[in-house]
């Protein structure tokens, strides 16, 4: 002889809290949600087995939990998307300022040097192009944070008119011509 086990009575309000657990889960201490099975919950809160699932498909339960998990995944998209971009922006003012720091001291540097010039002291060639390229380091780093572009713009075009390249062949060639006549000798 089997013995018959006993489950609890499927109230309205008992049917409702199962319902939510099957739909949406329960969100953990972790921010992890975990969903439960129709067998799962039928264990945990000892219902009819028969009775549960003939309310689940009754009721559309199934089709509700893929529309909240469509719907909570969004919502996870969208905030990640948000944390995302208030990042980025932090970012790009953290680098503006970083290339405002660096213009400042490559121009407080090249003054100072403009003040040692008086003096018969000042950097060398190599020492000014390096602050010349820290400038131009710190200016594309400032338009790449502000979303400028940081290339030339190349333009493909047609020159038909030859006139200013010819002109300035013109020129070359009455240089070359003055060289000539003033030294004999030919230029490279």
């Amino acid at each position: 002889m089997s013995k018959k086990t006993t489950t609890m009575k499927l109230t309205d309000d008992l049917k409702e809290k199962i319902r939510n657990e099957f739909v949406q889960g329960i969100e953990s201490g972790t921010g992890e949600r975990k969903v439960f099975s129709l067998d799962e919950l039928i264990t945990k809160y000892n219902v009819a087995k028969t009775t549960l699932y003939r309310h689940s498909k009754d009721e559309g339960w199934k089709m509700q939990r893929e529309r909240f998990q469509e719907e909570y995944l969004q919502r996870l998209d969208q905030e990640r998307t948000k944390n995302l971009v208030g990042r980025s922006k932090n970012f790009d003012n953290d680098s503006i300022e970083v290339a405002e720091t660096l213009l400042t001291t490559v121009a407080t540097e090249l003054q100072n040097n403009v003040n040692q010039l008086d003096k018969g002291k000042g950097m060398n060639p190599q020492q000014v192009l390096a602050f010349a390229n820290a400038a131009l380091v710190a200016q594309r780093l400032a338009k790449l944070a502000l979303g400028e572009s940081t290339q030339n713009v190349n333009l493909n075009a047609n020159i038909k008119d030859n006139s200013a390249f010819a002109r300035a062949m013109e020129l070359l060639d009455e240089v070359e011509d003055h060289r000539r006549q003033g030294e004999s000798s030919t230029t490279h």
